[in-house]
């Protein structure tokens, strides 16, 4: 076995290989930038080894710390390095064991169309496609029209869903081509690109499995990762539901055959599009996937554990007749983003006050601070039960139990996917998450903040008067006869909402924006927290205002005077929505521009958002290409005025 492990990553899955490497009784190295120093798994590290900015990236600085620390071996993880072949390459000839394949099967597999020519070699099922990978932009618009419309952009080097991109007509491709290669180049240092015929309503179906170096491969049954957005996985369960049984068994025995036909070692997941009886190749990761966790929770193998094993040359722990699976089991990706602004990365300071008791893989126990710079990733949480509907529902009880302070997250959003008839039916695709808007599936959090900061500061047994001024105290309504017994007007997040009191039902006001709807019940329960028709929301005072959390969203509340909502209808400056770097513009100063048109890319947490024009006018630009922002920093400048001015 494998005496001295250095674990060559960061964050939960870190944490995951420190947890099997000690039950194992296997020493381990860790290595860390500054902005993970406080990370949990340092502390059972025999030394942990600062590395530079980028330093994840960095395959010498790694090897010389596990040259420099006594390890014998070296764990990349998922991420990063973890599928870089000249990395497993320069790990095995400084003398030390690389845990995954052969520097030979990353490199085929890596490169997404050398993958496919491999595997049809083999008898997988694959898509039309290009025979091979580059960043010559003009050679792949000229392959596109070959293989025909939707087709999907891939980083060749890639995986995660970063850099990928679904076009539907020609007059797209360039733009995305371009957007690629920068996230691609950034992500992976690799700019080169792969094109695939895209399939629609197609499911999201993966087979890990496992070989060793005296020819043994197995299958560790399938998941189901069909709820990603923007290709990114959000929600994977164990086994994949509704699978016509000949139709699982046919994948079984494609991966098993795909993986044999590699003389492959370690673990590594075959990913196929589903749609009706048919699948499709899509990639090959050779490494441990994000969503292990729920393979292992339905089988109890502990896949990091075979992977140590296998690295240290001992054959597989099991049979394929001897590997069982039972129940199921459901992982909830936690991401630093918020959901209904189009999941906008959210860095910043996380304090978590209570997690539920469950498995969660996390770095972290109670504060963490959320950069720019990786995956806005947070934890993830897995919940197990004996059917599928039991898993589900674990799920999301988990999603309400989690208490947190600081920054937004996904899981109020999760929580209501995992609720969803499509879902529960699993009558979804992979698109189906970026089918639906979240504030009219879900409700608008900005409005229920305001019904909220309504709600806690509103009361049936006392009278505060107030006009024009602020509010005094925690009590703001004018409680008089009448149909209304008052209205105030408010900001979340610069938003103008108008709260009107319709009355009380015991201790609830009857709260509502509109004055056509109903009231909708608004009362406090406890100390810091709120229920608005039993959607439970979080208050507190901030400063001159209030924050509210609901939905897992975090919003500034402010009391206003109505009149000074109107004072300018079109805000004449772009903003950064997000604390990112400028990677691009569209536009220089002095061009006219019209209302939609792209403006500027700003990247964080390895996601792109572009920037677009409110209205029409000339535009001022107010930043340079490259530069870092900061969120509500200023970056364009739009004055409506003619050409001619």
């Amino acid at each position: 076995m494998i005496t001295k492990l250095l674990i060559a990553n960061r964050g939960e899955i870190a944490a995951r290989i420190a947890r099997t490497s000690d039950r194992l009784g296997i020493d381990y190295v860790t290595v860390s930038v500054e902005e993970d120093r406080e990370l949990t798994y340092h502390a059972g590290a025999r030394a942990t080894v600062r590395l530079p900015a980028g330093g994840y990236l960095d395959a010498a600085a790694l090897i010389r710390a596990a040259l420099d620390t006594g390890c014998d071996a070296v764990h990349p993880g998922y991420g990063f390095l973890s599928e870089n072949a000249e990395f497993a390459r320069r790990v095995r000839a400084a003398g030390l064991v690389f845990v995954g394949p052969s520097s030979r099967v990353i490199e085929s597999m890596a490169d997404k169309a050398s993958a496919r020519q491999v595997m049809a070699a083999a008898g997988v099922p694959v898509l039309p496609g290009t025979p091979t990978a580059t960043a010559d932009l003009d050679a792949l618009s000229a392959a596109a029209a070959g293989i025909g419309y939707p087709l999907i952009v891939k980083p060749a080097g890639g995986g995660g869903g970063k850099g990928m991109s679904v076009v539907y007509a020609a007059a797209d491709l360039r733009e995305s081509l371009a957007s690629a290669t920068r996230t691609a180049s950034a992500a992976f240092a690799d700019g080169r690109l792969h094109l695939e015929r895209y399939v629609e309503r197609a499911r999201h179906i993966e087979v890990q499995v496992f070989g060793d170096e005296f020819g043994n491969v197995v299958h560790v049954f399938d998941r189901d990762c069909s709820l990603q957005r923007r290709h990114q996985k959000v929600i994977e369960e164990a086994p994949a539901p509704r699978i016509p049984e000949d139709t699982r068994a046919a994948m079984f025995e494609a991966a098993v055959r795909g993986a044999r036909a590699l003389h492959y070692t370690g673990a590594g997941t075959f990913e196929f599009l589903l749609v009706g009886t048919e699948f499709f190749f899509i990639e090959m990761n050779t490494r441990l996937q994000v969503e292990h966790t729920v393979t292992e929770e339905i089988t109890g193998i502990d896949l990091v554990e075979w992977q140590l094993r296998v690295a240290a040359g001992e054959a597989l722990p099991a049979a394929q007749d001897e590997i069982t699976a039972t129940g199921a089991s459901v992982q909830v990706r936690m991401y630093a983003e918020d959901p209904f602004r189009s999941f906008l990365p959210c860095p910043g300071e996380l304090k978590v006050t209570r997690w539920p008791e469950l498995r969660i893989e996390r770095a972290f126990t109670r504060r963490l601070h959320v950069t720019g710079g990786f995956d806005p990733m947070i934890a993830k949480l897995v919940a197990t039960g004996a059917t599928r509907s039991a898993a589900l529902a674990a799920a999301r009880a988990a999603c309400a139990q989690v208490r947190w302070n600081g920054i937004s997250t996904n899981l109020g959003f999760v929580a209501q996917v995992l609720g969803a008839p499509e879902v529960v039916a699993v009558e979804h695709d992979t698109a189906y998450l970026d089918r639906i808007d979240p504030s009219t599936e879900f409700g608008d959090p900005d409005r229920l903040s305001a019904l909220a900061v309504a709600a806690t500061t509103s009361a049936p047994d006392r009278a505060t008067p107030w006009s024009a001024g602020a509010p005094v105290g925690d009590r703001i309504w004018l409680d008089t006869a009448g149909h209304d017994l008052g209205s105030i007007d408010f900001a979340v997040d610069g938003r103008p909402f108008t709260v009107r009191v319709s009355g009380y039902d015991g201790p609830a006001a009857l709260l509502r924006t509109d004055p056509a709807e109903p009231g909708v019940p608004g009362v406090r329960t406890e100390a810091g927290e709120v229920s608005i028709d039993g959607t439970p929301a979080r208050v507190r005072r901030s400063g001159a205002g209030w924050v509210c959390q609901v939905a897992g969203v975090v919003r500034e509340v402010r009391y206003v005077e109505y009149r000074t909502l109107g004072a300018s209808e079109t805000d004449p400056e772009i903003r950064s929505p997000m604390p990112g770097t400028l990677v691009r513009l569209h536009v220089e100063s002095g061009d006219r521009v019209e209302k939609g048109q792209l403006l500027g890319v700003v990247e964080a947490m390895k996601m792109e958002h572009e920037l677009t024009a409110t209205h029409a006018g000339v535009v001022t630009v107010t930043a340079s290409e490259g530069a870092v922002v900061t969120t509500d920093q200023s970056i364009f400048l739009i004055e409506e005025r003619s050409a001619a001015a």
